[in-house]
């Protein structure tokens, strides 16, 4: 039985929140899961027939796995209502919709529907970013580890997924230390400063494969360790690895730093971001100003 049986599409009608839906459907299909598109009607609009519906939100009618809501409230809450009406284990949407499709979309990087979902989402979220390039099927996993507890369960979450759709996950601290010698993996020689920073990687790895089951422990191919910029390093090892998924650990909270990083990622980012959120910060709201509109 699949670890993810349900999936939450949220469509607007827009070309931008259509972006995630060959991605969505295709991991319906890879996890043996029902596709929940959750269809937001414009203001003044009635539901009508799925199949006229479907043919506008660019989903294939009749599709096995997708079961259509149409629904008149737009609001962030009736979306994460939906979650848990919907026993959803995963949200795919577009980091933008319908503002992002009226031609605001190098001012956006984060849409506010978008926003409020991965503010207050029980469950990850696949953000579609805006320099995001459609490669299916996936082929791999970077997760992102920092030590922290959103991170180690964002990797524990990437190492289910990765499971379940027989994929590997590489696993990556982005260290800000010039001290570290540039573009070498982990185990790469015996320099004592080194040797520190790599037993900090393996307690992180270690520390979120506890709450992983054991036969999923197997989908890790690497564990690295790179200098510089985080937001640099992770853009050029999604490259490097040609990733179809960052894995980040998300805070609810966040100061101007990561703001900004996450923010470039949402601009830059040509594979999806999976955002998960780390237990201890549901139902936190995510401080940042207006540092993703600047």
């Amino acid at each position: 039985m699949t670890s993810f049986p349900s999936l939450l599409l949220p469509l607007d009608g827009s070309v931008e929140a259509a972006r995630g839906v060959d991605c969505a459907l295709w991991l319906a299909d890879a996890l043996d899961a029902t596709l929940h598109v959750l269809h937001v009607l414009s203001a003044g609009d009635s539901p009508t027939d799925n199949d006229e519906a479907l043919a506008r939100l660019h989903v294939p009618s009749r599709h096995p796995r997708v079961i259509l809501h149409q629904i008149k409230d737009g609001t962030a809450a009736s979306l994460l209502r939906a979650i848990g009406l919907h026993r959803v284990r995963l949200v795919v949407m577009s980091a933008g919709g319908a503002s992002a499709s009226a031609g605001r979309r190098s001012a956006l990087s984060l849409g506010s529907i978008a926003r409020a979902v991965i503010e207050g989402s029980p469950v990850p979220v696949l953000l579609i970013p805006m320099a995001y390039r459609q490669a299916l099927p996936w082929s791999s996993i970077l997760a992102a580890a920092s030590g922290e507890l959103a991170s180690a369960e964002a990797l524990a979450f990437a190492l289910r997924l990765a499971g379940e759709l027989r994929i590997r996950v590489s696993v990556l601290h982005a260290e800000d230390d010039p001290g570290i010698g540039r573009g070498m993996p982990l185990c790469a020689y015996p320099d004592a400063a080194y040797h520190e920073y790599r037993e900090r990687l393996r307690d992180m790895v270690e520390r979120s494969l506890a709450s992983c089951p054991h036969e999923r422990r197997h989908c890790i191919a690497e564990a690295m360790l790179r200098p510089g910029d985080p937001a640099a390093v992770l853009l050029e090892q999604v490259a490097a690895h040609e990733a179809s998924v960052l894995a980040l650990g998300w805070h609810g909270a966040l100061d101007q730093g990561r703001a900004l990083v996450l923010k470039r990622l949402l601009l830059q980012a040509e594979c999806a971001l999976l955002l998960v959120r780390g237990k201890e910060t549901v139902g936190a709201t995510l401080k940042v100003g207006e540092e993703f509109n600047a």
